[in-house]
């Protein structure tokens, strides 16, 4: 992999992992462009614990407020959503539809689009968005749109900030709770392809230690751009500018 390659790959992964468009579409997408075929289970590794970290970073104190307190309703719901989440990624992974969705993950996109529309209108004509807690009905839901956002070209921060939204809650509310959401199953991410990559043969030589090292760093500062610019957009009520994209 030449080091352009793997520069587009971290900036991609960091961009689109928090912003309304797709990760797994674009990876998907890019690597077709630069007929990238080697195997990048160790870069994904360190891609994922790279978005993470930009996570931890911008709602630590929220997380440290979980921490203490463990046992909370909203805890609860976090867990509720990560359930259905994984449980449908289960399903997904166990009848192989991998090979399907490549097929048709054009069409994701556009689904994407279109969601990302109706919650712009949404937004735009609503009265009065609720600045409460997030029930346990749309927790319920949001788990279940982010399992089916494991497909790519649909957009996992997308689907289920636009499905808060339409549940009528705030733009506050909806992004944190997304991306909250967003850290099991980065996690959940993590631990699978460390399976997969112990039981397959990794090339280690395909990228130096400093190669990845730089992936890491990259990915964690763009991921930090990308999740300020999500709630940025979010308040500003833009995400029309990613429906256009996507």
């Amino acid at each position: 992999m030449s080091i352009w390659a793997l520069i587009v790959l971290c900036v991609v992964q960091g961009l689109t992992e928090f912003l309304p468009v797709s990760s797994s579409g674009h990876l998907l997408f890019f690597e077709q462009i630069f007929g990238i075929t080697e195997n990048t289970m160790l870069l994904n590794l360190f891609l994922h614990i790279s978005t993470l970290l930009a996570v931890v970073v911008v709602y630590r104190k929220i997380i440290w407020k979980l921490i203490k307190k463990p046992f909370q309703a909203y805890t609860l719901k976090l867990l509720l959503a990560t359930f259905i989440s994984v449980f449908l990624a289960f399903i997904y992974k166990f009848l192989k539809l991998e090979n399907v969705v490549f097929k048709v993950y054009p069409f994701a996109f556009l689904a994407t689009s279109m969601l990302l529309l109706i919650c712009h209108i949404y937004q735009k004509h609503a009265v009065v968005l609720k600045q409460g807690e997030i029930n346990y009905k749309t927790s319920l839901l949001v788990g279940f749109v982010q399992g089916i956002a494991v497909v790519p070209g649909l957009s996992r921060s997308g689907s289920t900030i636009s499905s808060l939204i339409l549940c009528g809650n705030d733009e506050n509310k909806a992004s944190e709770f997304s991306f909250l959401l967003s850290i099991p199953i980065i996690v959940g991410g993590f631990i699978l392809e460390l399976f997969e990559t112990t039981g397959s043969k990794v090339i280690l030589q395909e990228i130096s230690v400093l190669g990845y090292i730089f992936a890491f760093l990259l990915t964690f500062v763009v991921s930090m751009i990308a999740l300020k610019l999500t709630i940025k957009f979010l308040k500003e009520q833009k995400f029309i500018v990613f429906s256009v994209y996507t």
